[in-house]
């Protein structure tokens, strides 16, 4: 079953490789979107659209971060899944 969420994640994740890792992740996972950095926000915005079980993993790995990264907080909404995307997109 196709699912879409729209992710915002708090924390140290600018100047990290965040978006880089979770670009990986998602073209891994088989996830279509983009990350981008949300300055006004202070987080990382993702949108990322997938089979229901390949975007719950995807969704764990965004929260764990990289080892560079400290999640203060991750927000998780579900949105209108679409066929807007066709790959995953790294923003900058």
């Amino acid at each position: 079953m196709k699912k879409a969420y729209d992710i915002r994640i708090y924390g140290r994740v600018f100047n990290v490789g965040f978006r880089r890792y979770v670009h990986r992740y998602a073209t891994a996972n088989h996830i279509v979107g983009f990350v981008e950095n949300d300055y006004a926000d202070d987080c990382v915005h993702i949108v990322a659209h997938g089979e229901e079980q390949e975007l719950e993993r995807f969704t764990l790995l965004c929260g764990e971060g990289t080892p560079y990264s400290y999640i203060t907080d991750m927000k998780v909404e579900t949105v209108e899944s679409t066929n807007k995307y066709a790959d995953f997109q790294e923003i900058r």
